[in-house]
């Protein structure tokens, strides 16, 4: 992926022109080719640390723009190979080349897509609310969907892990599925669920585990290769972020403003932070350093190990999406739809 196209712009900077044509239909020319640097799923690696390979400098520059036609949910876009993703909450994958901003198509899936896509090879596999078939393998070469499967209303970015798809639902069932086949492997229900509280928390992995949170407050723990739970943790809040995992623990926050690490290995909790205000953007890391924001405004920067501020700095408007980590930049968009790049060292604002 070219280094001018950067995942930090977010949605923001990259909707807004172009017309769409009148038919929809998807295919890649030729097959990606899958790098390290790439961008193929939400916060681009399974331990979700929002950390670039590439250094981004300012000053930045606007490169293209182009209308997707519809906004976005909780996810972010993908680049693989030079091309861009993005689903929109009508239902629609768009591939744009990220070097031009050249469409190079679009399909309708269903009703909404509330996360980011998995781009499994020659495959983007798609989660989708409020339509019968909620996860979707769609073949980018041939042009045609490889598998659909109902696993619920999904509002969650898959997980890619240990070669199988994870995903949590709103009715809090989370499952382990076949790449391959869309086929449940297993499948794991939040207890004590009399009031159907779901799961809006994207998984991260590490290990043989995998760790998500939910609106009944807890993050939970689960072996990835048979969903027996190995522990979980009360965080005091819902939660609708994405974990991460820095320096061991999985950091969450919750809807209560609390930022909470819990031991991967062992479930225990190892330290609280107190934000102040919500939090549904999940945590970014980078080191022994993790950075989060809040509805507040207010971006944090604590380490991983011991939960010390190392810094904040207030940005003026709701943050709702993780910042991206670029070098010692940390790239951060608020509801204001404007873009900060601060300083890693001090949080000092350079963008």
């Amino acid at each position: 992926a070219s280094h001018t196209i950067f995942p930090a712009c977010k949605r923001y900077m990259l909707l807004c022109l172009a017309m769409l044509s009148a038919c929809s239909g998807l295919r890649i020319p030729t097959p990606l080719k899958m790098d390290p640097s790439d961008w193929a799923m939400f916060a681009r690696d399974a331990s979700r640390t929002n950390a670039s390979s590439e250094v981004v400098t300012p000053p930045l520059t606007t490169e293209w723009e182009c209308d997707i036609t519809g906004g976005i949910g909780n996810g972010s876009v993908l680049v693989v190979d030079s091309v861009l993703f993005v689903g929109n909450l009508r239902g629609e994958l768009h591939a744009i080349n990220a070097r031009t901003g050249k469409r190079i198509g679009w399909i309708d899936l269903g009703d909404a897509i509330q996360g980011t896509p998995v781009i499994d090879g020659y495959a983007a596999i798609v989660p989708l609310s409020n339509t019968e078939f909620s996860l979707v393998a769609y073949d980018l070469i041939e042009g045609r969907p490889l598998w659909r499967r109902n696993y619920g209303d999904l509002e969650v970015s898959p997980l890619l892990f240990a070669q199988k798809i994870f995903v949590g639902n709103t009715d809090g069932a989370f499952y382990c599925i076949d790449r391959t086949s869309g086929d449940q492997l297993w499948k794991y229900e939040l207890p004590e669920n009399t009031r159907r509280k779901g799961i809006r928390s994207s998984a991260a992995g590490s290990g043989n585990t995998v760790v998500f949170g939910a609106e009944d407050g807890f993050l939970y723990a689960l072996d990835a290769e048979n969903g027996s739970r190995r522990w979980r943790c009360n965080t005091g809040g819902s939660i609708v972020a994405s974990p991460c995992i820095a320096s061991g623990n999985a950091v969450i926050g919750n809807l209560s403003g609390t930022v909470s690490a819990v031991d991967l290995r062992t479930g225990e909790s190892r330290w609280q932070f107190a934000a102040g205000e919500s939090i549904y953007a999940s945590p970014s890391s980078s080191g022994n350093n993790v950075y989060i924001g809040t509805t507040g405004g207010m971006m944090y920067a604590l380490d991983a190990v011991s939960g010390t501020r190392l810094w904040n700095t207030d940005l003026g408007s709701v943050i709702n999406s993780g910042a991206v980590v670029a070098g010692d930049i940390l790239y951060v968009v608020t509801l204001k739809k404007t873009l900060f790049g601060l300083r890693t060292s001090d949080g000092t604002i350079v963008v």
